[in-house]
């Protein structure tokens, strides 16, 4: 499931007027759940979802399929599955893209198809990063995905002063979050113990 998918749907079950910036961070309200009490992640490790950003930072092409990243703390805010949009300067202008899909992301930088730079080198370019975060993939998957629509839906009430509505959601998701956490106990077993 996709950002923009989750919020198409909770959008149509429950018309408000949050914007996707603040259903994001509702999102990452859950997702910082997931990273750490279900996949046993770091405080260094977490991800967070932006729907939209945009960055200046100095990038390399180490490769045909690599945007280089120098500042690592940069790297936090793309997921793959989102879209960049860049126009680097000399000697890189042919490298320029335009909602260009992310494939993977790791500790140098941000991985797309092969060959989908023409020039290579090493030598730092300023450019600015637009990134669209909207198609990017939610770290749980069906059938345990509806605990996101669960949380944000209660947010919403919360913010809206719904507060009877709110206890009535969050026990829904409490409910969902207990059915996830349990199979992926199962299935996983991330602390480590023998199935």
């Amino acid at each position: 499931m996709t950002l923009q998918t989750l919020f198409d749907y909770i959008d149509e079950i429950k018309p408000n007027a949050f914007s996707n910036d603040t259903k994001t961070v509702w999102l990452n309200e859950v997702e910082g759940m997931v990273q750490t009490e279900a996949f046993l992640l770091s405080e260094k490790e977490i991800v967070e979802y932006h729907y939209s950003a945009s960055v200046s930072t100095p990038v390399t092409f180490p490769d045909g399929h690599t945007l280089g990243i120098a500042d690592k703390s940069v790297l936090r805010q793309f997921r793959p599955g989102g879209k960049l949009t860049f126009s680097p300067g000399s000697p890189y202008t042919g490298n320029a893209k335009t909602d260009i899909v992310i494939q993977g992301v790791n500790a140098d930088g941000l991985l797309f198809p092969a060959g989908s730079f023409a020039t290579t080198g090493g030598t730092a370019v300023t450019t600015t990063l637009s990134y669209d975060g909207s198609s990017s993939e939610l770290l749980v998957e069906p059938p345990h995905s509806k605990l996101y629509a669960e949380y944000i839906l209660a947010r919403i009430d919360y913010a809206n002063g719904e507060y009877d509505k709110y206890e009535n959601s969050m026990q829904m998701f409490n409910a969902f979050w207990g059915e996830f956490m349990r199979w992926f106990a199962r299935t996983h077993c991330p602390a480590g113990r023998r199935q």
